[in-house]
C-alpha cells in the first residue's frame, strides 16, 4: 500500500501533456491555464501557476521555448509574425505582447517584476538580440540598504529594426520608425520618432530616417511610409 501512495505522489508532480504540431510539446504542472495555438509551431512550451493564457493565430509561428512561471500572465503573439527564440515569465500579471508582422530571428526576452513588454506592428529583430524588464538581482547602496536598479518595463513601437546582438534593458522606449544599431545596449526611454540609436550606452547618432526590408538604391515616399497601411509584410531574414 506505501508503494502505491508513493507512486500516485509521483505521478501526481508529473506534468500534463500536450502534443502541437508539427513538432511541439507542451507541460503543464499548473491549472486553468489557456493555451491557444493555431498557428505553426515548433517548441517546447512549460507552465507552472495558474491562469496563464498563450495566443498563437493562425497566419503566425513560433520556433524555440516558452516558459511561464506565475499567475494571471500572457503571451500575445499578433498576426502573421514569424517569432524565433525564447520568452520567460516569471512572476504575476504580467505580459509578453508582440504585434502584428513583426519577426523574430533569435530573440530572448525575460519578464520579471510585473514588468510588460510591448513590442509595436511590423518590427524587425534579428540575432542574438535579448530583452529583459530586470537584472533579477540587486544592486545596493551600502549606506541605506535602498537597491537601485528597479524593474521597469519595456516599450518598443511600431515598424523598429533592432540590429544583431543588441541588449534592452529595463524602462526601455524605443518610438515608431526607429532603428537600434548592432551591439548596442539600449536603457532609457527615448522620445523621437525616426531616430538611429546606437552605442553603449545608446544615444541618438542621426535623425530623419527610416527603414525597408527590401535593399536597393533609393525608395519612393509611398515605399518609405508602406509600414503606415495594414497588410502583410514580406519576410526577409533581418
Amino acid at each position: 500500500m506505501n508503494f502505491f501512495k508513493r507512486a500516485g505522489r509521483v505521478f501526481r508532480t508529473l506534468p500534463r501533456l500536450r502534443f502541437w504540431r508539427p513538432f511541439a510539446v507542451q507541460l503543464d504542472w499548473g491549472h486553468d491555464n489557456v493555451v491557444a495555438f493555431k498557428g505553426r509551431l515548433i517548441a517546447t512550451v512549460r507552465l507552472y501557476g495558474s491562469g496563464n493564457r498563450i495566443e498563437l493565430p493562425e497566419t503566425s509561428s513560433f520556433v524555440g521555448h516558452i516558459t511561464v512561471r506565475g499567475r494571471g500572465n500572457r503571451v500575445l503573439i499578433g498576426e502573421n509574425c514569424r517569432i524565433a527564440g525564447e520568452l520567460m515569465i516569471k512572476g504575476s500579471n504580467q505580459t509578453i505582447s508582440i504585434g502584428e508582422g513583426t519577426t523574430f530571428e533569435s530573440v530572448y526576452i525575460v519578464c520579471l517584476e510585473r514588468c510588460d513588454v510591448t513590442i509595436g506592428r511590423w518590427c524587425m529583430f534579428s540575432r542574438g538580440i535579448e530583452m529583459r524588464t530586470s537584472d533579477a538581482h540587486s544592486l545596493i547602496r551600502r549606506r541605506d540598504g535602498r537597491r537601485l536598479n528597479l524593474a521597469a518595463p519595456v516599450v518598443i513601437g511600431d515598424h523598429v529594426w533592432v540590429g544583431v546582438g543588441a541588449l534592452i534593458s529595463k524602462g526601455t522606449v524605443i518610438p515608431d520608425d526607429c532603428v537600434v544599431g548592432a551591439k548596442s545596449f539600449v536603457n532609457k526611454a527615448f522620445s523621437e520618432t525616426s531616430t538611429l540609436l546606437a552605442g553603449t550606452p545608446a544615444t541618438v547618432v542621426k535623425r530623419g530616417i527610416t527603414w525597408n526590408r527590401g535593399r536597393k538604391r533609393r525608395f519612393s515616399n509611398d515605399e518609405m511610409k508602406a509600414w503606415r497601411v495594414e497588410e502583410p509584410v514580406t519576410h526577409d531574414q533581418a
